[in-house]
């Protein structure tokens, strides 16, 4: 993967990029860079020496073994602007001013103001992006009355909104992949005044020819006898950088069929996350809930296993709705006693969910059996499906045998200052446990962090999973994800798609993904975004934009990061969208008080929307189970409900029909897979998008607001042959290149062209 450099000096490790480090014998760089090899430890400085450099660059990396054939490494310039925040009292007296917001956890101790010449100030180094933000002035959060950009929180309330170098995409570069003759690939290009670019073929660097408004790249000879491979195109102009390329190669042609990419080219991944314990009960002789009256109903063990999740595999549910891979939640043994949560009103739960594991080999009784386990996997294999295993390696419980045999290997519950060291997301994040049951492994000790890589692994050999989702992941050191992931590589030796779960901006969540440490995690920012605008009437698809844009410049544009529908920590998106929880509400003690409901069937539209939406841009996109038919409830535990597949009504049926629909259309065109990105118009209320490969395009539509769109939308830039095909049906006219249409109010179509 591409690095983003530092705004001075970045140290890179080789070990990320190569399974024998030590063979590179030296790297160089373009002018603006200087690059020293530390041999020793098998790391590289580079040095950024000019105040504004290029957007980007190449590093050749030479190993002893081919000194005449240098692999490239794609660098970003960091675009870090310094910014200078200030708040003007207008008169009024304070002790001390912080800032809280996206910038920071929204912890304004981090971020203080000082008082200077009647104006309270500070300095704060951000990536170009929007952040929502409060003043904090003697402990009292405010809205900033000098800004008058405003936004709501999606919770009910408002928060400022600061604006940092944001670009004019409009100038930016576009690539896309125009066509294929021999082995030679024609890019067409946009915007394309001034700018440089780069091709690269399995890190190898291409030459460019010229031709037209656009250029084309040969496929090496060599790549013949390669069976995959990739072509990358990055390039920038005077405005910044445009769209990144991801091409697919088998052997020495362009990937034109979807359905003869291999299982393990995770960019085809269609997801479905199952909380075992609440999908299907298939096997009623393993039933055990825990018997304790200080237990609800909705913290107990409710039946569902291994065997439910198995039939349905055989029946085809799964391959019909159009899903080719399972995430399971955690299938570990957990406690057969209930526990009480930390936090008041310290409700007693049992662990059906499968977070406590007091076994990291043995599959839980109630689930079923290793056996069973290791059937079920099979069973997705032989079917073209894969399977991701939920992986816990930032604690066990404490009836776990490791906790009384090496209880040096945690953390301590105790800090320093008399404190418990429970739930300090931020202040003690390598640190902190969840509850006092669930010590926290530290992982800066070496024996632990082999010890649990090793654990993993052996999922690996001994089932053959497919990928891990990793658990609480920015609670565990970044040294960890950098062992497990070489562990994988040299010692397992094949594509295992990594996952993990951090909440928090942008920049926190991007610093574990990369070549050598995750390939992904959940991008719960675009998701929170999503949900905000497309269930709150009042919001604008602008804001959207932007987020997905903001994406795009963390992770690419071509990326595995996971666009959920939600998971089992938030409360389901129908539950705000259908006007069953109020935004400023608390959602757990909602479902507490009341029984969630969709009360606005409008909601079911809503849904339909995001599944759209996750359906039709980069990234992965995972179903959580029950959001296929508009599932209602709040926050853990409502929103872990048993599924229902026996009393849907005409508005669970559409939605689900919808959604199969959709991934088929997902996993049928290449656009959708490997596509380039191209925004062709938004407005608050619609927003219009295209997805390009070779022949095939995919024009997106939506309409969020409460009345019809006549929508007009030129396809001049979008050169096709053919005529689209409208999916879900909306009357159209293509007048000299112009796509004419009326949709409805909360709706959308695809328009697919093959």
């Amino acid at each position: 993967m591409p690095v983003t450099l530092e705004k001075d000096t970045t140290l890179l490790f080789l070990e990320d990029f190569y399974l024998h480090p030590e063979e590179i014998d030296s790297v160089s760089g373009p002018d603006w860079l200087t690059c020293t090899l530390l041999k020793e430890t098998h790391q590289l400085r580079v040095v950024v020496q000019e105040a504004s450099p290029p957007p980007m660059g190449m590093l050749r990396m030479y190993q002893r073994k081919y000194p005449q054939a240098p692999d490239y490494l794609v660098v970003n310039s960091s675009q870090k602007k310094t910014v200078e925040w200030q708040f003007n009292p207008k008169g009024k007296t304070y002790t001390s001013v912080g800032i809280m917001g996206d910038i920071n956890g929204w912890d304004a101790s981090k971020t203080p103001l000082s008082f200077q010449d009647g104006i309270w100030t500070t300095e704060v180094v951000l990536n170009p992006g929007r952040y929502q933000y409060l003043v904090v002035a003697d402990g009292q959060p405010m809205m900033d009355p000098n800004n008058p950009i405003q936004v709501a929180n999606g919770i009910g309330g408002i928060n400022s909104l600061m604006i940092v170098g944001e670009k004019d995409r409009t100038q930016l570069p576009y690539f896309y992949l125009q066509s294929t003759e021999g082995l030679w690939v024609h890019i067409g290009r946009q915007q394309h005044s001034d700018d440089r670019v780069f091709a690269i073929w399995n890190n190898r660097l291409l030459p460019i020819v010229m031709e037209g408004d656009g250029f084309k790249v040969k496929i090496p000879d060599i790549a013949e006898s390669i069976p995959t491979g990739t072509i990358r195109i990055f390039g920038y102009n005077n405005a910044g950088p445009g769209n990144d390329m991801l091409i697919p190669l088998q052997y020495n042609a362009v990937v034109q069929n979807p359905q003869a990419i291999s299982r393990k080219d995770f960019h085809t991944s269609v997801m479905y996350f199952i909380l075992v314990d609440r999908f299907v009960n298939g096997d009623t002789t393993n039933d055990q809930p825990i018997q304790d009256e200080r237990l609800d109903f909705k913290t107990n063990y409710q039946g569902g296993d291994l065997a439910g999740i198995l039939k349905k595999v055989e029946d085809g549910y799964f391959t019909e709705m159009g899903f080719n891979t399972l995430w399971l939640s955690p299938v570990f043994q957990n406690p057969r006693e209930a526990y009480m949560e930390y936090p008041a009103p310290h409700r007693w739960f049992a662990g059906y969910h499968g977070y406590w594991p007091i076994s990291l080999s043995q599959v839980d009784d109630r689930f079923g059996t290793n056996a069973l386990y290791k059937a079920l996997v099979d069973t997705l294999h032989n079917r073209n499906m894969n399977i991701v295993l939920d992986y816990i390696a930032n604690h066990v419980h404490s009836e776990h045998p490791l906790w009384s045999e090496h209880p040096e290997w945690f953390s301590s519950l105790d800090l320093p200052d008399g404190r418990k060291n429970l739930r300090l997301w931020d202040e003690q994040r390598l640190t902190t446990w969840f509850e006092p049951y669930m010590p926290s492994l530290d992982h800066a000790q070496p024996v632990v962090a082999e010890a649990s890589a090793d654990s993993a692994l052996w999922w690996l050999n001994t089932y053959g999973v497919d990928g891990f989702r990793h658990d609480a992941t920015k609670h565990i050191e970044i040294e960890f994800w950098r062992l497990l992931t070489r562990k994988i590589k040299t010692e397992y030796g094949m594509p295992v798609y990594q996952i993990g779960e951090t909440f928090g901006n942008r920049e926190l969540i991007g610093s574990y993904v990369g070549s050598g440490l995750l390939d992904a995690q959940f991008d719960f920012n675009t998701y929170f975004d999503a949900r905000n605008i497309l269930a709150m009437d009042e919001s604008s698809f602008i804001d959207l934009s932007s987020s997905l844009h903001n994406t795009f410049d963390y992770y690419g544009y071509h990326h595995l990061m996971g666009n959920i529908t939600g998971n089992h920590d938030l409360a389901r998106f129908i539950s705000f969208a259908g006007k069953g929880l109020k935004w400023n509400e608390d959602d757990k003690e909602a479902g507490w008080e009341r029984d969630i409901k969709v009360e606005d069937p409008t909601g079911y539209k809503k849904l339909s929307m995001l599944h759209a939406f996750i359906m039709t841009i980069p990234g992965i996109p995972i179903v959580y189970y029950g959001d296929e038919i508009g599932m209602p409830g709040a926050g853990d535990p409502d929103n872990r409900r048993m599924m229902d597949f026996d009393h849907m009504g005409p508005n669970e049926i559409t939605v689900r029909n919808t959604l199969k629909k959709l991934a088929h259309v997902r996993r049928e065109n290449m656009a959708l897979l490997y596509g380039d990105f191209q925004e062709l118009s938004v407005t608050e209320d619609t927003w219009v998008y295209s997805r390009h490969y070779l022949n095939n395009h995919v024009v997106v539509v939506m309409n969020k607001g409460n009345a019809q769109a006549n929508m007009a939308i030129p396809l001049t830039d979008i050169p096709f042959e053919g005529t689209p095909e409208a999916v879900f049906g909306t009357p159209y006219t293509l007048t000299n290149g112009t796509l004419q249409l009326r949709l409805p109010a909360h709706s959308f179509d695809v328009f697919v062209v093959q």
